[in-house]
């Protein structure tokens, strides 16, 4: 288990390392030439025109792209893990995946918000493949690694600990309030009169 105890910083680590997967099936394919558009290639295609996708700043700006994508995937699958329980942590990834897919390549390829295109049924089915495997692989790492930081129970003990340690100082008497006087009103004053 790794030693962090920011959630944000143990969600983009669980999300970078199912992106190491990803892309290196990613890339795979597209050096077998299964595919012709990798999802750099793909987050490139945000800001530059299609002729321009395989330039080497084009592909830098992509690779930032992507991984910003992938450490934001990572936040929120953590914190979906944390609200619903990380029992299956895995499976919730891959359902993760697959529901960032369908937004990004059903509705974002619908919109045209990216200049690369998947022309045939098989790059299509290549790169959902690979989004299924970023959830599977983050939900694991999220699991295995980052367990403590997942779970709320662990900083619920520490706070009944620190309760307990710290009763005995503030039911002492010198923390306790005193008992406030009895304030008399100006018309309780002219009644007694």
């Amino acid at each position: 288990m790794f030693k962090v105890k920011d959630t944000i910083i143990a969600g983009i680590l669980a999300g970078w390392m199912g992106n190491v997967v990803k892309e290196v099936l990613t890339w795979s394919f597209y050096l077998m030439g299964w595919v012709r558009y990798t999802f750099v290639h793909i987050a490139a295609g945000f800001y530059y025109s299609k002729e321009n996708i395989d330039a080497p700043f084009s592909l830098v700006t992509g690779v930032i792209t992507d991984w910003t994508i992938a450490g934001t995937f990572g936040v929120i699958l953590l914190y979906l893990l944390r609200y619903t329980g990380s029992d299956y942590a895995i499976f919730k990834g891959i359902g993760l995946g697959s529901l960032v897919y369908v937004i990004t390549f059903g509705i974002g390829m619908a919109l045209d918000i990216t200049r690369a295109t998947l022309i045939t049924p098989l790059p299509d089915f290549l790169l959902i493949m690979s989004h299924l495997t970023i959830g599977g692989v983050s939900g694991w790492a999220l699991e295995k690694h980052f367990g403590n930081i997942v779970s709320l129970k662990l900083q619920k003990t520490k706070t009944r600990e620190h309760i307990v340690i710290l009763k005995p100082y503030i039911f002492n008497g010198a923390i306790v309030p005193k008992k406030p006087k009895k304030i008399m009103s100006v018309r309780s004053q002219n009644k007694k009169k």
